[in-house]
């Protein structure tokens, strides 16, 4: 049976702690949902709905992404994503 010593049993930790910040880092990458609502509502569209975070939906940057869905100024569904950055104010790119 192998012996775990301290450095292994340090590294495991490590790993795992590594694993579950990198995890809360990709799933909290969105856009402030408050922020981005305002943006659409003020392109004309109502009932959005903010979604999941968007991977490849915004420019170099852009820090948060997210898809969202709403009912646009002719009663039409439509759906693109937000982009919001560090430094920059809310971009909407349609779908």
């Amino acid at each position: 049976m192998p012996r775990i010593t301290r450095n292994s049993a340090f590294r495991a930790l490590s790993v795992c702690a590594l694993a579950v910040v990198g995890a809360g880092l990709l799933t909290s990458c969105g856009v402030n949902p408050r922020n981005a609502t305002s943006a659409l509502e003020a392109q004309g569209l109502k009932d959005v709905k903010i979604g999941s975070y968007s991977f490849f939906g915004c420019g170099r940057d852009d820090t948060f992404a997210s898809n969202f869905s709403a009912i646009g100024a002719n009663g039409k569904p439509v759906t693109g994503t937000v982009c919001q950055g560090l430094f920059k104010g809310t971009t909407v790119r349609f779908d």
